[in-house]
């Protein structure tokens, strides 16, 4: 059951989509009540952290109507139709399987989950025509990436080759009191970054069938990776490398090479601090360099929008084993850095 059609009844078109928010964590004004203000039929109503003081203060601040003291009684809420869940990763499968099981839409903060035992966990509590579930990878809405496959696909430039990636955000404070800076909760860069670069690859060249590795000291915050790097050799010669760090200095920026030119997006989580304009810069041997401009865009605007068509049965849910799949790759290539790094 993958169409839009499927799931046109599943949820009534004349009432707003109300959210309750699970964890208020710093990423949850960014990433969903700021652009709740830009998707029509969109408010939110509940939420709950396990410091109360600071659900109070969100509460206030957004002019939020409830606050729980605990996540259940949030999913008890009979006001609540999707929950955003904001809490560290290490949380996230528990509180995905019981928000669904609750009846509640979800759209959760990657990763989906930390390990891939987790996934069975929310799997079974998935079903055709129920509670749909979005996992948060923002820049996956914009079409910056559909123009990148289909330059891949109709060949413009010839096979593609390489692709290099560079997610490299300095850690504001060392991630101190941050779940990111604790290895039993998910931290490091690569859990943290790693889910778009796989997302990317999966969008562009697909996953199947690469070998992949990574490699990291593991010197960062309690033995956690603040640099780590990856690679994929595909079988039909294409390769991807990619370069993650909370130490390094500020680089966000995809490369692709192809037979006949060099493809670039510099900048590439701009626009999830606002409305930005984003620029593929295309060079090509003995020609004048070209590029394709996209109208100012937010991500995490896009993100809600298309998760609450979703929810009202105007757009296909994501197929859960995207999300999974990029799960058991994230796991299975932090377990071959710590293998290398314990050599």
């Amino acid at each position: 059951m993958n169409t839009a059609a499927a799931y046109a009844a599943s949820f009534p078109t004349e009432k707003p989509v109300r959210f309750g928010v699970i964890g208020c964590s710093s990423i949850v004004p960014r990433a969903l009540l700021e652009p709740a203000r830009f998707v029509e039929d969109t408010a939110v109503v509940a939420v709950t952290n396990r410091t109360a003081a600071k659900a109070e203060m969100m509460a206030e601040r957004y002019s939020i109507g409830t606050v729980y003291r605990t996540p259940a009684e949030l999913l008890s809420d009979s006001q609540v139709d999707a929950v955003y869940i904001a809490l560290s990763n290490d949380l996230h499968a528990e509180w995905i399987a019981k928000a669904l099981n609750a009846g509640k839409h979800v759209l959760v903060e990657k990763p989906l989950c930390l390990h891939t035992d987790e996934l069975g966990l929310i799997e079974s509590a998935l079903q055709p025509g129920g509670p749909c579930l979005l996992e948060g990878v923002m820049v996956r809405h914009h079409p910056w990436q559909d123009k990148l496959r289909a330059m891949v696909n109709d060949r413009s430039f010839g096979r593609l080759r390489l692709v290099e990636t560079s997610l490299c955000i300095p850690a504001q404070n060392g991630h101190m009191d941050n779940y990111r800076s604790r290895p039993e909760q998910g931290g490091g860069c690569f859990r943290d970054l790693g889910v778009y670069w796989l997302q990317f690859l999966q969008t562009v060249a697909g996953l199947e069938g690469a070998g992949f590795q990574g490699q990291s000291s593991f010197d960062g915050p309690g033995g956690c990776d603040w640099t780590f790097q990856a690679q994929a050799e595909y079988p039909d010669g294409l390769s991807a490398v990619a370069l993650f760090s909370f130490e390094r200095p500020y680089r966000c920026s995809h490369t692709l090479t192809f037979e006949h030119a060099v493809v670039s997006l510099h900048d590439c989580f701009r626009a999830n601090l606002g409305f930005y304009k984003m620029t593929l810069r295309i060079r090509q041997p003995g020609q004048i360099p070209a590029k394709t401009e996209f109208r100012p865009m937010n991500y995490y605007v896009n993100q809600l929008d298309h998760f609450c068509r979703m929810v009202r049965g105007m757009a296909a849910p994501v197929p859960f084993q995207e999300s999974a799949e990029r799960i058991r790759l994230l796991d299975s290539i932090y377990q071959s850095a710590c293998q290398s790094s314990i050599k």
